[in-house]
């Protein structure tokens, strides 16, 4: 039941509930009439993916205030939401965006009430004896008999135009997101009222996500939930086609659709570049003095600063919002990082289409959502599948190892204009098929998920996996990690510095979707190798030799004691890396015509990795000014880089070809430049032999000492 007197009634009061909280309402409306309050109560029960009534359009209309009872389920309501934005929109267009919303909180906090401009504002608690419901009531009623004129369709303007045409029209699957568009709302209109608590230049904002993540339905649902702000027009751009596409190609594709708007508008800018179209756009949209929005959808990677600017709107009556799954944009516009759905909001959507029968089905729905990592488009997906089946044969259908059920089907509810595409080829922006550094990264965090990697994890790991010069490492997993914050892949760990998880669902689809499966193989041994705790004693015979072998403290291979200022991390990360320096060929001479070149340079690989965890184990070491960190950066910087940079490369060209039959020695020593490598070799042992006599005063034992004293002996 609708409680109004007539198609032209007037009203105090627009009360504005969840139905869960009907109860309080039935206590507090009969004290707002008492206080001689005309009071508008909606009674029907307003789907929240259902159209807002007519009733309810034109009672908002009529009411001079909304009485929001927000409780934590009022923000889960799509209608309870949209009365909000309507109340406070009209305030807004008067110059106080709280004048026509008063808000009543029986909760014990205040963290559910968005915008956050409401949350000190008139916000009263919620009154628990009759007397202080009476009390409130009048409150009401003298905040309401100051204002004398209704809202009136100020904040429900008839038409916005969006060009280019057609207008989007939004999804009847969004869920949620309320917190996320009020949050687009302030930053847009920062420099429009003192209200907001943030300072900030305002008019720009970017929504930051993954693929699937539904940033683009929610620019969207924006603009058609605040298109009152916005009287000039929407003006919605896409450059999600362009993923992939270098930056002259994205601006042409941006120029065209800006073509399109100024013949639209009757304005004829001839074959003017992108600047000259901009000013046209600018000067029309001047001549109107409209506020608008201007949106550019999809924004990709890899655009320069001066790109950046030509995609902000061309007046200053244009408020910009860009969406793009690149977190390589801080600089250019507010933040706004869209979240996968809670686990609430998730289940909905799920169950949207069929709800669980039971108890047991249910738990299956609830383990769906946390499965899929809350990605909206992969539950739009599955929800379209629900009333097909049952959701515990609908989990277990997502994880057999056959077919896969989000494979193969377009993303439902896509707004895309230039055509869908499915959720496994939207989640990988490209196929892995081969070695490449980046994909190499994307199968360890996939194997690795949900557990994080840190840079220097992934540095260890490639630098044993094969296809991969150790000293080389570093700079390709930087890039790697570059180019993974611009596809939107990396989620950073909060906890940890310089660490990065993907999520669940690209872990799924690297895992399935492969098409190197030997190689992801290669590195899941890799990284399960890297995760097996070492053995203190290692087997007679390995090539590194047991840290058994240290002598007692009162031997007589001290010479003088460790460093006052070594702690014992870095006198053990000496020892260690010393017992390796003099193991190697670089300090143990390779004599002519004696071993294998490439077993060398194995040796010396070997050695670089070691410098690299040596270093990794020192990262957090703060007791006393370390001496080991610039010894062992002197000995892979200026020492073994330079080798390993000059004869790596050469020595596998040459490699490559040994005719067969012909052995790997032999085919060595015919190799015209065999000496000048084993002379590069020998002038090795002087600065390493050097290296090795300073490790010694660091962890106080000599080992070269010491192998001088058995040969004596």
């Amino acid at each position: 039941m609708v409680d109004h007197a007539g198609a032209d009634a007037e009203w105090d009061v627009f009360v504005s509930y969840s139905r869960s909280d009907a109860q309080k309402i039935a206590a507090l409306v009969p004290a707002l009439r008492t206080a001689g309050l005309r009071v508008f109560v909606d009674d029907t029960a307003v789907d929240d993916f259902a159209s807002i009534t007519a009733t309810i359009t034109e009672a908002l209309s009529r009411s001079k205030v909304l009485l929001a009872v927000y409780s934590t389920e009022y923000p889960q309501r799509r209608a309870c939401q949209w009365e909000l934005t309507y109340a406070y929109l009209s305030g807004q267009h008067e110059g106080d965006p709280r004048r026509r919303t008063l808000v009543i909180n029986p909760e014990p906090s205040a963290d559910h009430v968005h915008p956050v401009e409401l949350r000190d504002a008139r916000h009263w608690p919620w009154p628990v004896t009759q007397a202080a419901i009476a009390r409130l009531a009048e409150r009401v009623a003298a905040h309401t008999e100051v204002i004398t004129a209704p809202m009136g369709n100020v904040a429900h303007a008839p038409f916005v135009p969006w060009l280019p045409a057609p207008a989007r029209t939004g999804s009847v699957a969004f869920t949620g997101r309320l917190a996320e568009q009020w949050l687009i709302h302030t930053a847009l209109h920062r420099h429009r009222t003192p209200l907001v608590a943030q300072a900030g230049a305002g008019r720009t904002a970017q929504l930051r996500g993954m693929p699937g993540i539904g940033k683009t339905l929610l620019a969207q649902e924006y603009a058609l939930h605040f298109s009152s702000s916005f009287p000039g027009g929407v003006f919605w751009f896409d450059l999600s086609f362009c993923e992939g596409s270098g930056p002259s190609e994205v601006m042409d594709a941006y120029a065209d659709q800006i073509s399109t708007v100024l013949s639209a508008l009757g304005l004829n800018a001839g074959s003017e570049t992108l600047p000259g179209l901009l000013s046209h756009l600018a000067v029309h949209l001047g001549e109107r003095n409209t506020p608008c929005l201007w949106v550019v959808d999809g924004v990709p990677d890899g655009l320069a600063e001066e790109h950046l600017h030509l995609l902000r709107g061309p007046h200053l009556l244009s408020a910009t919002l860009i969406t793009t799954r690149s977190l390589r944009y801080p600089s250019f516009a507010e933040t706004i990082d869209v979240p996968p759905l809670d686990d609430s909001d998730g289940l909905h959507l799920l169950t949207s289409g069929r709800r669980p029968a039971d108890g047991l089905e249910q738990a299956s729905a609830t383990a769906l959502v946390h499965d899929v990592g809350g990605l909206p488009q992969a539950l739009n997906l599955l929800a379209n599948l629900a009333p097909h089946s049952d959701f515990i044969h609908l989990r277990n259908q997502l994880h057999a190892p056959g077919p896969d059920i989000l494979a193969g089907r377009q993303l439902p509810g896509s707004p895309k204009a230039r055509g869908s595409r499915t959720s496994a080829t939207a989640l990988l922006s490209a196929p892995l098929t081969g070695h490449l550094p980046t994909d190499d990264i994307l199968r360890l965090l996939a194997l690795a998920c949900p557990a994080s990697l840190t840079r220097s994890a992934m540095e260890d790991l490639l630098s044993t996996a094969t296809s991969y010069a150790p000293w080389e490492v570093t700079s390709l997993v930087s890039e790697a990690i570059e180019a993974l914050l611009g596809s939107g892949a990396l989620r950073p760990d909060p906890r940890l510095e310089q660490s990065w998880t993907i999520h669940p669902l690209l872990a799924r689809a690297v895992r399935r979707h492969d098409k190197d499966t030997a190689r992801q193989e290669d590195l899941r041994r890799t990284l399960l190798h890297a995760l097996t705790p070492k053995p203190l004693n290692l087997s007679e015979g390995s090539e590194r030799p047991s840290t058994a072998l240290r002598p007692p403290s009162a031997a007589p291979l001290l010479r003088g004691g460790p460093s006052a200022a070594s702690g014992t991390v870095e006198q053990a990360a000496a020892f260690d890396l010393q017992v390796e320096l003099v193991t190697r060929v670089g300090v143990q001479p390779l004599a002519a015509e004696q071993g294998s070149l490439r077993e060398a340079l194995s040796s010396l690989h070997t050695l670089f990795v070691t410098v690299r965890e040596v270093l990794h184990r020192m990262a957090g070491e703060t007791a006393g000014p370390l001496t080991l960190p610039g010894l062992a950066t002197t000995l892979a910087n200026q020492h073994l880089r330079p080798f390993l940079t000059t004869w790596h490369p050469a020595l596998q060209e040459y490699e490559a070809t040994r005719p067969p039959g012909t052995g790997i020695v032999e085919h060595e020593r015919q190799w015209k430049r065999s000496a000048a490598m084993r002379a590069d070799l020998a002038a090795l042992q002087a600065p390493l032999t050097s290296v090795a006599a300073e490790l010694a005063t660091v962890c106080g034992i000599d080992l070269l000492a010491a192998g001088t004293r058995a040969t004596e002996g």
